[in-house]
């Protein structure tokens, strides 16, 4: 699959059909991808405006980030798809005999393993972004403070779906030390994620009230 080339009713159609992919980990990095989107047309308002010539300079800097942030959402997005198909049909897969099963849960664990650090990276992009989205939300274009109000929306959203991923992945893992590091490292990134978009969502709401 490639999130790049659909076209978002065929998208949306595709998720919404049985099919193991895409599926909730690649809706979160498409949310994060909406939301960098978002942002980049705000920094698009903003710039060559002369009420907001003082801040210019980094709007237009933020929207560089915006863009990268948004192509690596995007493959973030494919790369769940490639990650979770394998383990969908591994899943399925009935060992013959002892030799089978050993090599069955070595792969298993590698699968879950790839599985889960997808939208652990989807949550480590997404936390990248809060510092500059908080910029917009205080100095990008007035006329366009709502779709920051947005942008963070669709960022929370990413994390937080990105973490059910991460979370039923590691649960299977037969490495609970190393399940464990990771669920602490996703767990830290979610708090933050949703405490500070929680203020800068209420610093639009504000701005608009």
């Amino acid at each position: 699959m490639n999130t790049g080339s659909y076209k978002i009713d065929e998208y949306l159609k595709e998720l919404a059909s049985k099919s193991p992919v895409p599926g909730g980990g690649g809706a979160s990095a498409v949310a994060g991808a909406l939301s960098a989107a978002l942002s980049s047309m705000v920094c698009n308002l903003t710039v060559g405006k002369k009420s907001y010539i003082a801040v210019e300079d980094d709007v237009k800097k933020i929207l560089e980030s915006m863009s990268s942030h948004m192509e690596s959402f995007i493959k973030l997005a494919d790369k769940d798809a490639e990650v979770f198909y394998p383990l969908s049909q591994a899943y399925g897969f009935k060992p013959k005999d002892e030799i089978e099963r050993a090599e069955h849960e070595k792969n298993m664990e590698k699968l879950l393993y790839d599985a889960a650090m997808v939208p652990l990276e989807v949550m480590k992009e997404a936390g990248e972004m809060l510092s500059d989205i908080e910029f917009l939300a205080k100095n990008g274009s007035k006329l366009a403070v709502s779709d920051v109000g947005v942008a963070v929306s669709l960022l929370r959203s990413a994390v937080s779906g990105a973490m059910m991923n991460v979370i039923i992945n590691l649960k299977y893992m037969k490495d609970r030390k190393l399940a464990g590091e990771l669920l602490d490292e996703a767990s830290e990134l979610l708090e933050s994620t949703m405490e500070k978009s929680d203020i800068i969502y209420r610093t639009v709401l504000e701005v608009l009230l």
